[in-house]
Parts: C-alpha cells; sequence; structure tokens
C-alpha cells in the first residue's frame, strides 16, 4: 500500500523488494527537489571506498577526518554535494522538505568545516538521481517500484547501508498501517 503519490522535496523513495533495476536495489533516494522539469534525489544509503579528503586535496586543502563518499545517483557524477543536518549552513545551503536535513555544495563548506566549523551529521555524495516530469509518479502507481514516506532524522542518520533500506521499508510498513487503521 502507498500512502502518499505525493512525492516532494523532503520525501524518501524506498525501494520496493520487488525492484529489479540494478542501480536502484535496496535504494533509499532522498527527494531534494520537485520541480516542472522533474524531481532530482540522492541516493543515501550507497557508501563506496572513495574517501572525501581526495576530493579536498585537489582544492589544496587538508581534510582532518575521514569521510566516505555516498553514491547519490548515475547522472552528473562529476557534482558533490554535502548533505548534513539543518542547524548547519554555507553560502550555497537549500534546506530540504521540513527541514530534517540541507544540502550545501560550495568550497566554503569545507573552509568552514577545516576551521571545525561542522554540522552534527553530514554525508557526502557524488552523483545524482533524477526523473523526468511524471516519470517517478509512473514507477510508484504502475511499476511500484517505489514506497515512499517522509524522511526522518532516524532514517538518515542513526543507521547507514542495507540496515538504512531495512529500516525504511519497516518505516514505510508503519506509516501504512497507521494510516489503514487511522
Amino acid at each position: 500500500m502507498i500512502i502518499d503519490r505525493g512525492v516532494t522535496s523532503g520525501t524518501l523513495l524506498v525501494a520496493s523488494p520487488t525492484m529489479t533495476s540494478d542501480y536502484f536495489s535496496r535504494s533509499v533516494v532522498l527527494i531534494s527537489e520537485k520541480t516542472d522539469r522533474g524531481h532530482v534525489g540522492y541516493v543515501v544509503n550507497k557508501k563506496t571506498i572513495a574517501e572525501v579528503n581526495s576530493a579536498v586535496q585537489n582544492h589544496g586543502l587538508e581534510w582532518p577526518w575521514q569521510d566516505f563518499m555516498f553514491e547519490g545517483g548515475p547522472v552528473n557524477r562529476s557534482a558533490m554535494i554535502m548533505l548534513h543536518s539543518p542547524e548547519w549552513a554555507s553560502s550555497n545551503t537549500m534546506r530540504v522538505g521540513s527541514a530534517v536535513c540541507s544540502i550545501s555544495s560550495d568550497k566554503l563548506m569545507f573552509e568552514k568545516m577545516i576551521q571545525f566549523d561542522v554540522p552534527i551529521h553530514r554525508m557526502f555524495l557524488f552523483g545524482q538521481s533524477v526523473w523526468l516530469p511524471g516519470q517517478l509518479e509512473r514507477e510508484i502507481k504502475h511499476n511500484k517500484s517505489w514506497l515512499t514516506t517522509p524522511a526522518t532524522s532516524a532514517i538518515l542518520w542513526d543507521v547507514e547501508g542495507e540496515d538504512q533500506w531495512t529500516a525504511a521499508i519497516d518505516l514505510c510498513a508503519t506509516n501504512a498501517m497507521n494510516h489503514y487503521f487511522a
């Protein structure tokens, strides 16, 4: 059962257990934007072995942490963004949904963080997931490829990887049951 087909900024797309796509199987995608050109989002549960310090060193900066990159999606793979908790901001920060998180993407974010001005939670992603107008709605309604639920701090920050997908599936099931019995 799908509770809400209105996919907007702050919605989590959770790959259904029957998803056949090799790329998106068992994925959790945070939708960051919905415009007249479609949806933009980021896969948040696929950690890579690539380290952030490699990318930051290209800008002549020294990175004091061991942060790993996450696979954000198959489009625009040279783009890197930081998904982070909403209490922190840089010069190019956009709130996502109901402010469970924000997205930043500028050199200043790295400079601030090197000075130990850091968000409570952070995740670096490269690439995007993009759907044309109507495409995501068709995938949800007709293909039953995605389950949807509002993003929560617990799903974004308390678990990762396969556990994140399982927790998101559980949240979708709980929301469906609560909606059914309401």
